[in-house]
């Protein structure tokens, strides 16, 4: 039986395992319990069964409950937040997040099997198509509705230097793109093994050219990207290698205060004890350029007099700058900000977060809506501007400009970019990663920052009130602080050092020309849907 009696007539099991295993190999895919090689096939089991023409119904069903389910797991650090807030979260934008890997697995369904049969360019469209599908998909998760870019598969890849590089060319999406076209060309060499193994049996006719007929050029088409990333790690490091250049070392300061007893004004004198405290510990032995605070590290406010004195005192006798993230006032609100301080005070400018958090910095709708911030600041949060670079000076006397992401920042690559495209020497991300828990959320959260510095070629310091602090390099290899081998702990310490290039490099492809490869993609999967819609299967 052929069409649409045959779909219906299907058993379900093929869809429910399909999907199944995928949800899991892509959940084991990401930091801190998986293996970044298990997302080069994590894919491949959804392909598999969309190939064998699954029931549309028992497709679609499969598809959304393994989506949601995977998205729960990753997730589940949400309940976390602000409760009962971020149990609802864990439901709702758990749900929404599965839309996204449900339309793709319908795509697939409805592209993939029509491969079979299909001549060899209308078989590389497809897959090419489908690729471009995934990365256009997670384009519109990290921009519809303010945003929400949270670990796209590229993230998957922050201990796979090879095709981390991939990065630098065409973006973090365009490397989750690479990753899903892998899949397919892989996917599709099982299917035509298993029919050729079919063919031997004496199941089908084989002819002369039967050999030539099972070759699987998608299969290499998807190979062209990891030789692509080792020619890219090659060719990036030899460029560095050849640059001479000066070293940083930061500093960091892990407060580990609970997010919501910061905001407590009878412990605001112990906190600030607690953190000058530590700041002058790791300033005494003059082995750190700049000591980086996490972010909004104490409710205090740049317009406090007695506040910025202390500070200026503390960088003064410790004689290191220091970042700090802090409040702003701002108008009407105030800006959630990373300020430089030296022994001369507070330094111009200050760089104000510019992606806010819905219901944590302000709520959207607040007339309409019975909810309040999660930030407990009567005022809303108010947008910056623009990259306001922040400049520093290591002890040796070398001036460099940093570009400072405020708490989810990092999860936007296009804001690292405009960075870079300012003239950034390196990057700083402060957060407040304390509101995960002690679970997952705050190593995925640090993998963005991976992905921010392999795409753009510039050092990362990030520093959390509790979680991920330490250093990652220019290529995006990182260097987490740990102690007794956990990323959570109190306490203030130097970072491993970052190379500075004495002369500046060029920019990496994708800092000059964005997002190309999600363009590209778009167009690929709107000729596959063209081609999709002419053919009869």
């Amino acid at each position: 039986m052929t069409g649409p009696d045959a779909s219906r007539a299907a058993p379900a099991w093929p869809a429910w395992l399909g999907a199944g295993l995928t949800a899991a190999l892509l959940f084991a895919s990401f930091t801190p319990v998986g293996h970044p090689f298990l997302a080069l096939v994590a894919l491949v089991p959804a392909a598999v069964a969309a190939s064998s023409r699954p029931g549309w119904r028992a497709w679609r069903r499969a598809s959304f409950v393994t989506s949601w389910a995977l998205w729960v797991a990753l997730l589940a650090w949400l309940r976390h937040v602000y409760p009962p807030l971020g149990w609802l979260g864990l439901v709702l934008l758990t749900a929404y997040c599965a839309l996204y890997p449900f339309l793709w697995l319908l795509a697939l369904r409805w592209i993939f099997p029509a491969c079979e049969g299909a001549g060899l360019p209308a078989r590389v469209l497809a897959v090419t198509g489908l690729a471009g599908a995934w990365g256009l998909l997670e384009w519109t998760r990290a921009t519809a509705l303010t945003g929400f870019g949270w670990l796209p598969l590229a993230a998957s890849q922050t201990g796979n230097p090879v095709l981390l590089s991939l990065c630098a060319w065409v973006g973090p999406t365009g490397l989750s793109m690479a990753l899903v076209l892998f899949n397919l060309g892989l996917a599709r060499w099982i299917v035509r093994l298993v029919a050729g193994q079919r063919d031997a049996a004496g199941l089908a006719p084989a002819g002369p050219g039967d050999w030539l007929r099972r070759l699987t050029p998608e299969l290499y088409l998807g190979l062209i990207p990891v030789a692509c990333g080792f020619f890219a790690v090659l060719s990036a490091n030899a460029a560095r290698a050849t640059a001479t250049p000066d070293v940083v070392t930061p500093a960091v300061v892990q407060t580990d205060f609970d997010p919501h007893a910061k905001w407590d004004g009878e412990r605001l004198q112990g906190h600030l004890e607690l953190t000058e405290a530590m700041t002058a510990e790791v300033t005494r032995g003059r082995a750190a350029d700049f000591v980086l605070w996490p972010e909004a590290a104490l409710p205090l406010t740049l317009d406090s007099e007695p506040y910025v004195a202390r500070l200026t005192a503390l960088a003064r006798g410790g004689e290191t700058p220091l970042v700090i993230g802090a409040i702003d006032r701002r108008g009407g609100g105030y800006g959630n900000a990373v300020a430089v301080v030296t022994a001369e005070g507070v330094r111009k400018p200050v760089y104000a977060k510019r992606h806010l958090v819905p219901f944590g910095e302000y709520v959207p709708f607040a007339d309409f809506l019975p909810l309040r911030k999660v930030v407990p600041i009567a005022e809303d949060c108010v947008a910056g501007k623009g990259p306001s670079l922040l400049p520093l000076t290591t002890r040796a006397g070398r001036t460099f400009m940093a570009g400072a992401l405020v708490c989810y920042e990092d999860v936007f690559p296009g804001l690292a970019r405009e960075h870079a495209l300012a003239g950034a020497d390196i990057l700083i991300v402060v957060t407040n990663d304390a509101w995960y828990g002690r679970e997952a959320g705050a190593y995925q959260h640090a993998a963005h920052s991976v992905l921010a510095a392999a795409a753009t070629g510039l050092p990362v310091v990030r520093c959390g009130n509790a979680g991920w602090s330490g250093s990652i390099d220019a290529l995006g290899r990182d260097s987490p602080i740990l102690e007794q081998g956990s990323v959570y702990f109190r306490g203030a310490r130097v970072a491993a050092p970052l190379a500075l290039p004495r002369v500046r490099l060029p920019e990496t492809f994708w800092v000059r020309h964005g997002d190309w490869a999600v363009g590209l993609g778009g167009l690929l999967f709107a000729l596959t849907y063209v081609w999709r819609r002419r053919t009869r299967i």
